[in-house]
């Protein structure tokens, strides 16, 4: 996987950032539709890899330079499920792992197994729609992927920051795949880092407070969720966590417990994931031991 994702930052995407929309995220209200990422939350196959999947397509097609050959812009061709697999951390022999990629790769299209029908073709209400990408397939050779809107809504796609295209927007650093952080960290803890970065640029205070009306209201994922994802960035020395007793007005007893977060997206540049080969090692090592035990 770092293998995979260290070729790809240098030859074809020129280490470039992962520009993400806050409406990936976020919405308006609590009567607005989940956000495409707490949709996709809700799988949790391979460790968040329908998240990740989606990111990885906002890394890969984000760019604004058209296609050498067609002139496309935010689209990405020539790109073989058994390689996005192995930079997903998936053995190259393992077949499991391409198809596992592919039907991730439908479900961000709006797509559902044969025999039901698509996402796409059922009413906006439907649980768990996103439309994040198109899908045009081409006989013997790969599909042709394109961008749509990160807010699932299967509209045009339109890069942050280009004229009109509104919406507040974060980067992710290259170090995010090629430091190996795609791998390690779950879907619940990408969300966080991605929450933490917007709460981080809505108030001037250091220690960040994700209020659970809030965290509701805009968010639409759950208290264990969050408390998860952020909890996981503490462990992997990525945030701080802080830890408060509160006392409510006109009570003589502090009862309640309030945890505090300090995060920036910079941190992934410069902390480091554990070493694959020892995570690999003491896994060895436990498993000899539960078979001597």
């Amino acid at each position: 996987g770092l293998d995979a994702a260290e070729f790809l930052a240098t030859n074809r995407l020129r280490r470039r950032t992962t520009q993400v929309r806050s409406a990936f995220f976020h919405r308006a209200s609590k009567d607005a539709p989940l956000p495409p990422a707490t949709e996709l939350l809700k799988n949790r196959s391979h460790h968040g890899l329908h998240l990740k999947l989606a990111l990885f397509y906002l890394w890969a097609a984000g760019s604004e330079n058209p296609d050498s050959r067609t002139g496309d812009v935010h689209t990405v061709r020539g790109y073989y499920d058994s390689d996005v697999a192995e930079l997903f951390g998936f053995p190259i022999t393992d077949v499991n792992g391409k198809r596992r990629i592919a039907n991730a790769r439908k479900r961000l299209a709006g797509l559902r197994p044969p025999g039901q029908p698509s996402l796409a073709e059922t009413p906006k209400s439907d649980e768990g729609e996103v439309r994040l990408l198109d899908i045009e397939p081409r006989e013997g050779r790969t599909p042709v992927i394109r961008l749509l809107k990160e807010d699932g809504s299967g509209e045009k796609y339109c890069p942050p920051g280009a004229p009109g295209s509104g919406g507040k927007y974060y980067k992710l650093p290259v170090e995010f795949w090629t430091a190996g952080w795609h791998l390690h960290l779950s879907g619940s803890a990408v969300v966080a880092m991605l929450v933490l970065q917007h709460m981080k640029k809505t108030t001037h205070k250091t220690e960040l407070w994700v209020n659970p009306t809030f965290r509701q209201r805009h968010f639409g994922f759950s208290e264990d969720t969050w408390y998860k994802g952020a909890n996981e960035l503490v462990d992997f020395g990525l945030a701080d966590r802080i830890t408060k007793v509160i006392r409510e007005p006109f009570e003589d007893e502090s009862r309640r417990i309030r945890h505090t977060f300090v995060f920036d997206l910079e941190n992934l540049r410069v902390a480091s994931p554990p070493d694959p080969a020892l995570l690999i090692h003491e896994e060895k090592v436990a498993e000899a031991a539960e078979e001597a035990y």
